[in-house]
C-alpha cells in the first residue's frame, strides 16, 4: 500500500479534506502508515494513552485472526482539539473494514471486542465494524455513510481523516515509537 505523509492541521484545526495542489489524487481518507500515526500524534500523555489503546485493540483483532482490511480513523483525536475546545481528545473513532475469514469462530470472551461500549471503556477506541464480504449495495451504503459522517465536523466544517492497513506488519514498529512518558 502506498502511503502519504499526514497533512498538517489547517487554520480550523482539522486535517484538510484534500491537498489543494493535487485534489483528485491526494484526498481523504489519506492512506498513512501506522508508525507515522504514532509519531505524529503521540504528543501528550492523553494522546499516548489513546494510541496505546488503539494498538492493544488491534492486537486483539489480530489475535482473533482479523488481519485483512483497513481502518478509518477520525474524531477529536485527529483534530487540534486542545486548541479548538481547550481539552484533550477522549478517544479515537475507528471504523474497521475487515475481511472476516471463513474459519472465524469467536468465543464468548472474544465477542467483547465487538461490544462498542466495552471497547471504548477498555481501549479508548470508539469502534465500529464493517464486513468487507457484505453484499455490494450494503458495503457501498455503509462506506458512503461513514464518509459523509466523518468528512465534516458537527459545525459542518469539511475535514479529512486517515486510513491505516489492518495488517499487523507495522504494529510492533509503531509500538516502539510510542513514548512511555511524553
Amino acid at each position: 500500500m502506498t502511503t502519504v505523509a499526514i497533512p498538517s492541521w489547517n487554520a480550523q484545526g482539522a486535517i484538510p479534506p484534500i491537498n489543494e495542489s493535487s485534489p483528485t489524487a491526494d484526498r481523504s481518507p489519506y492512506r498513512v502508515a501506522l508508525t507515522d500515526l504514532v509519531l505524529r500524534f503521540s504528543t501528550t500523555a492523553e494522546r499516548c494513552r489513546i494510541l496505546d489503546g488503539l494498538l492493544r485493540f488491534r492486537a486483539e483483532l489480530h489475535r482473533l485472526g482479523l488481519t485483512r482490511g483497513f481502518q478509518w480513523l477520525d474524531g477529536s483525536f485527529l483534530e487540534h482539539i486542545e486548541a479548538l475546545e481547550n481539552r484533550p481528545p477522549r478517544d479515537v473513532d475507528v471504523v474497521t473494514f475487515v475481511d472476516v475469514p471463513p474459519s472465524f469462530q469467536p468465543n464468548s470472551r472474544d465477542l467483547l471486542f465487538f461490544d462498542h461500549d466495552w471497547v471504548k471503556q477498555h481501549f479508548l477506541v470508539d469502534s465500529y465494524l464493517v464486513e468487507l464480504g457484505l453484499p455490494p449495495d450494503e458495503l457501498v451504503a455503509l462506506s458512503a455513510y461513514w464518509y459523509s459522517l466523518w468528512s465534516h465536523r458537527r459545525s459542518q466544517l469539511w475535514k479529512g481523516y486517515l486510513q491505516i492497513t489492518l495488517s499487523p506488519d507495522e504494529d510492533e514498529r509503531a509500538r516502539a515509537h510510542l513514548p512511555l512518558n511524553p
